[in-house]
């Protein structure tokens, strides 16, 4: 992004003040999102700007809608009236009662650097060329909006597509507040400057039913002033009215924000549990886990654990918990399930509850403590056992033990674990119909190669993953999986290609940009290593591995000017990141500024003691700047951390050498050699000359 040249941000109190700041509308070059988070929940602006967008393009570049239908069929579901659902897995493709795995909550980013893709496509010069894009109430999106918009600012330059924001001068939305300091030029005039409408003999009824029209996104005083004077009769019919009207609409969003909002101040609060209960499972289903937590809790104020209630009040809890336990918060979830437990004699809640507890204390909580989800674990099945339909009882059982088979896992003992989803396969294999439940199987299927893998019966975990991709051949994490085991067993061609297809059918997906460059870079093709390395710090600046390799890359093609941008860059984002020192360490020998290579070496082992790389370099620093003797010491302190390193041995025989220390020089050289040092040529000859010395050659 060019330094001169930023996005725009227009910071005014209101709408009316911000129109006359925003560019003039030109049709197939203008683009203007409402963003208010209450007016369709996730994803409000960015599908708002797909819904404008995609019909056209799907006209003239139909293939560009065919690389990014995942993220444009997540943001805006209604697009699927147009574009064809190519890519479905059996997770998109379950029905509620067989859904058993859910997305990481990682996916959102992924669709939203997708969405950022497909628009620096379309905005080339050989196909729309540069638009504007309008985000107006930007300050008030939903987190995923935010999230979007904030990577858009980034990532996007002004001269292929402007962007301009339109807050209030406080914006409340951290990410796009952030980001819009960064990215945007920000104009706060004075309020008043635009034209109002004049509201006066309107009538407060008129005033209120704009408001309501508004989908309480409204920021005129007096339309807010005049729904407030109304009887709460009046402001429910009014509710119930623009409720029903937008139900009537074909375009589903509408029932991720303001439906269910207007269905809350309505007069039925049966129809606000169902309301709620459709964007709750909406949500939790496409990952979208900050809003399941919010008609989580927004449910349950309106049920209870009575009888007529418990099973929406379970729905609304437990899928809160699911959500707190991906948002990384599952001391909360815990709390959730404890009141569960306190408030019903339901065994399937009581069963669901145990299994969901036992998942805290093997995956979630910081301080894991497998024995106790193991007891979790076995009051889960001790409930299953109980259940009467023999298919329920098989899938709960088997479903389970899954679980079981986790925490076997996480304590060693992986023989068991695999007994428990091989059995587990084979049992609904026996019990259930061709296609039921195929969505778990393929999970089981999947576990069992994951565990053969950490077994290492690499052959075996192939053929495993080979099964789950024929039966869900779009799920990209099985891909990048089979891809992973295929570069530990040297098989890096075939690597790259498992890496390349998860590409071409996910969301942009940063693990797999950083392992196809480890994997490039072993088949010595640097130049694509940098490449994947170059995507991946644009989707993700902050990721200190990417960076610190793309460092190493720059450094060994004689980029030091690149590779110390880098460095810097990790380096504020983590200032005692033992790697990253290092390699400013090796920056500054490559640069031959001796001093300051050793201050960055020494830092790392600060930070470090252990870290081989920062010893052998200080070594070899220490004895090309002629200080043989502390260049041994230096070797002594790594040795007493790596006492099987050969390359240490190697090192100290060489300086030992070269300070006349013929005996020690041989015993090094020995043991390097025991050690399978890889110089064997080199040692022989080194060591054949101490013994020279020594007089015994």
């Amino acid at each position: 992004m060019k330094e001169d040249r930023k996005h725009r941000w227009i910071a005014l109190e209101r709408r009316e003040d911000r129109a006359i700041c925003l560019p003039e509308a030109v049709p197939g070059r203008v683009f203007v999102m409402q963003s208010h988070r209450l007016l369709r929940g996730p994803y409000t602006a960015a599908g708002s700007l797909l819904r404008q967008l995609v019909p056209v393009v799907l006209e003239r570049w139909p293939e560009l809608v065919e690389r990014h239908v995942v993220e444009i069929l997540s943001l805006a579901p209604e697009l699927r009236a147009v574009v064809p659902a190519s890519r479905e897995t059996l997770t998109s493709l379950a029905i509620p009662e067989e859904r058993t795995r859910f997305y990481s909550r990682l996916r959102t980013m992924r669709l939203a650097n997708g969405v950022i893709d497909f628009l620096k496509k379309l905005t080339r010069h050989d196909r729309l060329g540069p638009l504007q894009l309008v985000f107006e109430d930007a300050g008030a999106c939903e987190g995923l909006d935010g999230e979007f918009l904030a990577a858009l600012l980034r990532r996007m330059p002004p001269e292929q597509a402007e962007i301009t924001l339109g807050t209030r001068p406080h914006v409340e939305q951290p990410l796009v507040r952030e980001a819009a300091l960064r990215y945007a030029e920000r104009t706060d005039a004075p309020s008043g400057t635009g034209e109002r409408a004049d509201r006066r003999g309107q009538g407060l009824l008129p005033l209120a039913e704009r408001f309501v029209r508004s989908d309480g996104t409204s920021d005129c005083p007096e339309e807010l002033a005049a729904y407030k004077s109304m009887s709460e009769s009046v402001r429910k019919a009014l509710h119930d009215l623009r409720a029903d009207e937008l139900s009537e609409s074909d375009e589903r969003s509408w029932k991720l924000g303001a439906i269910p909002w207007h269905r809350e101040r309505g007069s039925s609060k049966a129809r606000a549990v169902e309301a709620l209960r459709f964007a709750l499972d909406t949500c939790i289903d496409m990952g979208f886990y900050e809003a399941t937590v919010d008609f989580g809790y927004r449910g349950r104020r309106l049920v209870d654990w009575s009888e007529p209630h418990i099973e929406n009040m379970w729905a609304f809890t437990t899928k809160a918990t699911n959500s707190l336990a991906a948002l990384g918060r599952p001391e909360e979830a815990e709390m959730l399930y404890d009141e569960a437990r306190a408030n019903t004699d339901a065994e399937g809640i009581h069963m669901q509850a145990a299994y969901a507890t036992a998942m805290l204390y093997t995956r979630h909580h910081a301080s894991r403590d497998h024995g106790i989800a193991r007891q979790w674990m076995e009051k889960a099945l001790a409930y299953a056992a109980k259940i009467g339909d023999e298919k329920q009882r098989a899938f709960r059982t088997v479903f389970y033990n899954n679980g079981l088979a986790l925490v076997e896992m996480h304590e060693g003992r992986m023989e068991e674990a695999l007994r428990l989803v091989t059995e587990g396969e084979a049992w609904l294999n026996e019990r259930l119909g061709a296609g039921e439940q195929m969505l778990h199987r393929s999970v089981l299927i999947h576990n069992k190669a994951q565990i053969l893998v950490a077994m290492g019966r690499h052959e075996e975990a192939l053929i495993e993953y080979d099964r789950v991709i024929e039966i869900d051949p779009n799920y990209p994490e099985y891909h990048f999986d089979r891809g992973n085991l295929l570069s530990r067993m040297g098989r890096l061609e075939e690597a790259v290609a498992c890496y390349a297809h998860a590409l071409e059918i996910s969301p942009p997906f940063p693990e797999v940009c950083y392992n196809r460059a480890a994997a490039h870079n072993r088949l010595g093709d640097a130049e694509r290593a940098l490449a994947d390395l170059d995507y991946l710090l644009e989707i993700e600046p902050a990721h200190l591995d990417g960076r610190l390799n793309r460092a190493t890359l720059r450094l060994e093609a004689g980029d030091p000017a690149g590779a110390r941008a880098d460095v810097e860059e990790g380096l504020a984002l983590e200032p005692q990141n033992a790697q990253l020192l290092c390699t400013l360490g090796l920056i500054e020998m490559a640069e031959e500024r001796p001093e300051e290579a050793k201050r960055a070496l020494m830092a790392a082992l600060a930070v470090d003691a252990s870290l081989l790389e920062a010893h052998v370099n200080l070594s070899v620093l220490l004895f090309e700047g002629d200080d043989k003797k502390g260049a041994v010491e230096a070797l002594n302190r790594a040795l007493a951390q790596h006492p099987q390193a050969d390359v240490l041995y190697f090192n100290r025989a060489w300086a030992l050498q070269a300070l006349g220390r013929w005996e020690e020089a041989v015993a090094d050289y020995t043991r390097a050699l025991q050690l399978g040092s890889e110089e064997a040529q080199e040692i022989l000859a080194q060591r054949e000359a101490c013994l020279l010395e020594l007089g015994r050659g």
